[in-house]
């Protein structure tokens, strides 16, 4: 999420132009509920389910806001990335159980009938 998505949110949600990377979300009259509705905008427009401490910790300035929810975004990314590499990982540990209970001849037979290396 970038700058100009955040102040054309803050702009509709508080109802004043947003204009500078540097306005602050409490100095152009925004309040709890107007974060809880950005948050539930953010949320449904670009899938970034961001906690409010999370912006009540840092800078809320636009930049500030950006910031937080772009490294939301991409911890969400990295998490599901390490959820998908660990699943692959126990397939391929499955298959290699598999491949190691095989008698030799059977192992043969599926490389076609010759004794091959892994050449890399």
């Amino acid at each position: 999420m970038n700058e100009q998505q955040v102040m054309r949110l803050w702009s509709e949600i508080l109802g004043v132009p947003v204009t500078s990377p540097e306005d602050d979300f409490f100095d152009l009259g925004g309040q709890s509920l107007a974060m809880v509705q950005f948050l539930a905008r953010v949320e449904s427009e670009f899938g970034a389910a961001l906690p409010i401490e999370v912006l009540f910790a840092g800078d809320l300035t636009v930049a500030g806001a950006a910031r937080a929810i772009e490294q939301s975004l991409e911890d969400e990314l990295e998490d599901e990335l390490e959820d998908e590499l660990e699943d692959e990982l126990e397939d391929v540990a499955g298959l290699l159980a598999e491949v190691d209970r095989l008698p030799g001849g059977e192992i043969r037979a599926l490389l076609g009938g010759k004794d091959r290396t892994w050449q890399g």
